[in-house]
């Protein structure tokens, strides 16, 4: 509920014209997160994991993960001033139904217990999503003194979380999970590379424009980059 609630406050912001670049929203949206890491574990230490919990978890996951990063990249379309041009206003649309898909497929997978547990996810998670655009709200507001160069890969970049992150969703590759370390010993040190990979990008990025705020999103690109080259083609 909190991860849905948090979700809830992103969109209610996007849409009522409130700042969403002045961290606050970012705050939330990554509050929101953290509840959607801890809810699984906090139910199986109370006793009260079940079917219910699966549901619940994919709903919420649609609003933080579909709805609220479909709000705010609409927010942002309509700031640069491209809100008229009906290609960039149905773009946002595709994360909504991408999330809802990749949830309901999921949530089949996890009633017929097709691969559960086996430290792999079909598509890129839902989540990820929510964590690119929340990346790209902290971004978007740290340009006002920016470079040519940095507003052209911003713009870009955020091209690519309205076209290319649906897709990740959707497509039935394997992407590994960050956790269940233990299992391949080839994909844990993916996982290790990918972390030393998220520390560059950050430094890289802070040298480069004076924020980190951009390595969130290129962290998530990153992340589903090294996911499509080495995860197994068939899990």
């Amino acid at each position: 509920m909190g991860n849905l609630l948090g979700g809830a406050f992103v969109c209610w912001s996007a849409a009522s014209g409130a700042d969403i670049t002045d961290g606050v929203v970012a705050g939330v949206w990554l509050a929101a997160m953290f509840f959607d890491v801890l809810d699984g574990w906090a139910a199986r230490k109370l006793g009260v994991d079940g079917p219910m919990g699966v549901q619940l978890d994919s709903l919420a996951d649609l609003v933080t993960g579909g709805l609220a990063p479909a709000f705010v990249a609409y927010r942002l379309v309509c700031e640069s001033g491209a809100c008229d041009g009906l290609v960039l206003n149905a773009l946002p649309a595709l994360l909504v139904v991408a999330a809802a898909y990749r949830l309901a497929r999921y949530n089949v997978s996890a009633a017929e217990s097709v691969g559960g547990g086996n430290g792999y996810f079909e598509g890129l998670p839902a989540p990820a999503a929510g964590l690119f655009w929340m990346g790209m709200t902290m971004w978007w507001g740290g340009v006002e003194y920016a470079s040519g160069l940095e507003l052209r890969v911003m713009l870009v970049v955020a091209g690519v979380g309205m076209l290319v992150v649906p897709l990740l969703m959707v497509i039935k590759r394997p992407f590994f999970g960050l956790k269940s370390w233990g299992n391949d010993i080839k994909i844990d040190r993916v996982r290790g590379g990918l972390g030393l990979g998220f520390i560059g990008v950050a430094i890289g990025t802070w040298f480069a424009w004076g924020n980190v705020y951009s390595a969130v999103p290129l962290c998530v690109l990153l992340y589903s980059g090294l996911a499509l080259i080495f995860a197994p083609k068939n899990n």
